[in-house]
């Protein structure tokens, strides 16, 4: 019996199935990182800013009688957002949180932290699945090649998304960080009614923050409960096509456009850009030059109409003695 070389068509099933086992090892690792990502490893260190947030409650503390000061005096000019009956309850509330802020923060962060985690037993599972020996050599002798460039794709897009993710989670934690030390000013000026919509914004943008990682991490875990699935010959429970590629958009939206994800949730709808025109918005109408104008306004109109009343009262005065004497005549 002659002996049987090796064809061109065992070279490129050994060449697949060498790239499809590196590509699940490479998922494996990229899913393990992520899983790392959404642990303590980003979550901010609130003892690093304690001496500034105690900075910041000193400052926020000498300004109350200011801030007190200013909402008097528009509700005494007639401003409809001054401060009358409502300023002992509004200072006491606006003193407690400006205290326990960043207890209260800390204490919500760590629930928040607690819900990113949610998915990792199933995340660990999908990556116990790509490196199977089994599998990948099932993957590589009777997948199609749409299946195996998908399983490379994807290798590669946890790959890069492991790194992007972790990224933008570190990113978040420094964001709560330097939000958290503006607590106290905040909750003073909010004594203000003007000033209440920058306090809302401010818990907006934080309650968004903490609750990102638990929406990219929920993201994550449906792109890849689509694409393993699929990948493993698995059909969706209507049988409609494009199960891959709805789990390969999925997974592009969490790595390179999280900002869509929360454009349709409301509790993270809050941006940087938002809170930092309600400031100014909120600086803006710290002014009572709109009272002072009006009350302005209103005195020159009422001088005005005096003198226009005299005017017209000596001319009619002065008309009637001049016709006094015709009819003496």
């Amino acid at each position: 019996m002659a002996p049987q070389f090796p064809t061109g068509t065992d070279y490129v099933q050994e060449f697949v199935l060498a790239l499809a086992t590196w590509a699940s090892a490479s998922a494996r690792a990229g899913l393990a990182s992520l899983l790392q990502s959404f642990g303590e490893s980003t979550e901010p260190d609130y003892l690093a800013i304690v001496p500034v947030y105690n900075r910041m409650l000193a400052i926020a503390l000498l300004v109350v009688g200011a801030v007190i000061a200013i909402g008097l005096v528009e509700h005494i000019l007639g401003g409809q957002l001054g401060l009358s009956w409502n300023l002992v309850p509004r200072v006491l509330i606006a003193v407690f949180f400006a205290f326990g802020g960043l207890t209260l923060v800390q204490y919500l962060s760590a629930y928040a932290a607690l819900l990113a985690t949610a998915w990792s037993p199933d995340l660990g599972q999908y990556a116990q699945s790509l490196t199977d020996p089994a599998s990948v050599d099932h993957l590589s002798r009777h997948a199609s090649a749409g299946t195996l460039g998908a399983l490379i794709f994807t290798a590669l897009l946890t790959i890069l998304m492991a790194v992007i993710v972790h990224l933008e989670l570190l990113v978040r934690a420094a964001l709560m960080l330097t939000v958290t030390a503006f607590i106290p000013l905040v909750c003073v000026l909010a004594i203000w009614p003007r000033m209440t919509a920058a306090a809302v914004q401010l818990v907006e943008f934080l309650v968004g923050l903490m609750l990102s990682k638990f929406v990219v991490a929920t993201v994550i875990y449906i792109g890849f409960g689509l694409v393993i699935p699929a990948m493993h010959g698995a059909q969706s429970a209507e049988g409609k096509a494009g199960w891959l590629s709805a789990g390969l958009a999925i997974l592009l939206i969490a790595t390179f456009s999280p900002a869509i994800l929360f454009q349709g949730l409301r509790f993270a709808h809050g941006s940087a850009g938002g809170m930092v025109r309600g400031w100014g918005a909120g600086a803006i109408s710290m002014m009572t030059m709109g009272s002072i104008a009006r009350l302005g306004s209103g005195l020159g109109r009422s001088a005005v109409t005096r003198f226009r009343r005299g005017i017209s009262k000596t001319q009619s005065r002065n008309s009637n003695e001049s016709a006094a004497p015709g009819r003496n005549s």
